[in-house]
């Protein structure tokens, strides 16, 4: 047996017991319980051969998927589970998948905002294919699995595709917001798909692009101005944006023409969100499965999202009163520190108040209508400071009477009362006879070596958004460029501006002959040399009258 077949024979119990275990972990685990030192890559041979026995080959892993999609139709209908195939050179390869699991669907409906987050990762098998993300907001303002799919990559007609799958699993939604991040073929899709939504752009995106631009203090103020509710102070911190750089203007028109600022959000969709950071939750929780095959990740998501629902439905059957504690705890946190805002009642129900920290500014606020000037309490719907100020003053305010439903508790309970069906294992599933082979997708040229499974870093993030470029060949002769005066045509060492060299003086040659054995000096010359005695503070200098 090989040392490869070695470490396969000991892995295979490993990884059904972690199926998410690193080569790197298993290699510790491997020579701390046998005492042994094994190399990485023999490590990383044997664990493929491993999952080859666990998991079958690539062609058979997609070729599961439709046994999978038949078992989901069978457990829990009303569920769209839809897999595509294409023709390429005369041979039916896998395309894309598409799932989206009804007790998801309904639960989106009737319990969550009509705000939708979409993104893709990358996976991090064999085949070197995208995880495509649809994730929505509960009122406890959690990250809620909606649909998700596997595409070969992030393009137009992928990306249409998805989007038309994930329109006949919704219907009709409306009001609806869709977040996307800076990939434009998915802002077309979602133009095309889904024509009269509130499309958003996700602006941590836009400022990775908008900074490699323009860089300078005042486009701090974009930030501000994207989270601004009053066009007013929008349209303030853009005026000094321009006055600095005018052509900011035609650059966001031309690349970022969705809605990225908040004054321009549809108040009725109660989400002020101005970054995508919803679905990057969702990428972040399926990090470690992204490297399983495709017919063991469908099976390990629809797995998570039945563990999550039923988790978060036991956290909701111990939750009590009308609205989410949390939400409850979030507006006592905002009525401290509120001794800036003066209230000026001019009813019941209705008042000014002024912040004598920013000039004495002065809303108006109306509880009836549940209302305020500065715009956040219609986008939000939770009570802005100015309607806290006002409330405070009441005995015992009933928080829940100014929160919309969407907060409530038995919205929440409805968004997770569906169960997900579980499954049996694939070699229950039902079989599906193809009248013709199916076979794996082509593999895409990733180059040479080990394939990567870090993401590139961001510009934001100290990156620089791409591979590691290749250090240039250090210049020769008087292309050296100096490290100093930074001038072509010398080295730091030979630079003018290092003044003159200082002037080595010259050896002189000893006065009498010098041997290391002093015994081969001539008598004669030994005699003539004066003897030096060094003074001493011990010595004693005796009268020359004695």
């Amino acid at each position: 047996m090989t040392s490869q077949g070695w470490v396969a024979q000991r892995t295979v119990p490993i990884i059904q017991s972690d199926p998410t275990i690193g080569c790197k972990e298993l290699l510790g685990h491997l020579e701390d319980t046998y005492g042994t030192t094994i190399e990485y890559h023999t490590v990383w041979k044997g664990k493929d051969i491993a999952q080859k026995e666990i998991y079958g080959s690539m062609r058979q892993s997609f070729q599961y998927l439709f046994n999978f999609k038949a078992e989901v139709e069978k457990r829990s209908p009303g569920s769209i589970v839809e897999v595509d195939m294409k023709m390429v050179h005369g041979i039916v390869r896998f395309n894309r998948i598409f799932m989206a699991l009804k007790p998801c669907i309904d639960g989106f409906k009737v319990g969550c905002r009509s705000y939708l987050s979409i993104d893709s990762t990358a996976l991090t098998s064999k085949w070197r294919g995208h995880l495509a993300a649809c994730t929505a907001l509960d009122g406890h303002n959690w990250m809620y699995p909606l649909a998700f799919a596997f595409i070969d990559g992030e393009t137009d007609e992928n990306w249409t595709w998805f989007m038309s799958q994930l329109n006949r699993a919704l219907g009709h939604v409306s009001p609806l917001a869709i977040c996307t991040d800076a990939c434009k073929g998915l802002e077309n899709a979602v133009k095309k798909i889904f024509p009269r939504a509130d499309q958003r752009e996700c602006f941590r995106h836009l400022m990775a692009n908008f900074s490699k631009k323009f860089q300078g203090d005042v486009f701090g103020r974009m930030w501000p101005a994207a989270r601004a509710y009053r066009p007013q102070v929008f349209n303030y911190h853009m005026n000094k944006i321009l006055a600095e750089a005018p052509d900011v203007h035609e650059y966001l028109s031309i690349y970022h023409s969705l809605k990225w600022m908040g004054c321009m959000f549809d108040p009725s969709i109660k989400c002020d969100y101005i970054n995508n950071n919803l679905v990057e939750s969702f990428n972040g929780w399926i990090e470690d499965y992204k490297e399983l095959p495709p017919d063991e990740l469908a099976d390990t998501l629809r797995e998570l999202v039945m563990k999550l629902r039923e988790k978060r439905r036991k956290i909701g059957m111990k939750l009590k009163g009308k609205i989410i504690p949390a939400i409850i705890q979030q507006i006592h946190n905002r009525t401290r520190g509120l001794k800036h805002l003066k209230v000026g009642k001019s009813g019941v129900a209705s008042c000014e108040v002024r912040d004598t920290s920013k000039y004495n500014l002065r809303h108006v606020v109306k509880t009836t209508q549940s209302e305020c000037t500065c715009l956040e309490w219609q986008h939000t719907w939770k009570p802005c400071e100015h309607a806290l100020a006002f409330l405070l003053d009441r005995r015992n305010p009933k928080w829940e009477d100014y929160v919309h439903d969407y907060f409530s508790l038995e919205k929440f309970w409805a968004a997770y009362a569906g169960e997900v069906e579980p499954l049996t294992d694939r070699s229950q599933w039902p079989h599906v006879q193809f009248p013709f082979d199916m076979e794996a997708p082509l593999d895409k040229k990733i180059g040479v070596g080990r394939p990567r499974k870090n993401m590139y870093k961001s510009f934001l993030e100290g990156g620089d958004g791409g591979p590691k470029k290749k250090k240039e060949p250090k210049q020769l002769g008087s292309k050296n460029r100096c490290k100093r005066c930074h001038i072509l045509g010398h080295r730091q060492s030979t630079c003018p501006l290092n003044g003159p060299r200082p002037r080595k003086r010259k050896k002189r040659a000893p006065r009498y002959p010098v041997d290391d054995d002093a015994s081969a000096l001539e008598p004669e010359v030994a005699s003539q040399q004066p003897e030096v005695v060094t003074p001493n503070r011990h010595m004693i200098t005796m009268p020359q009258s004695l």
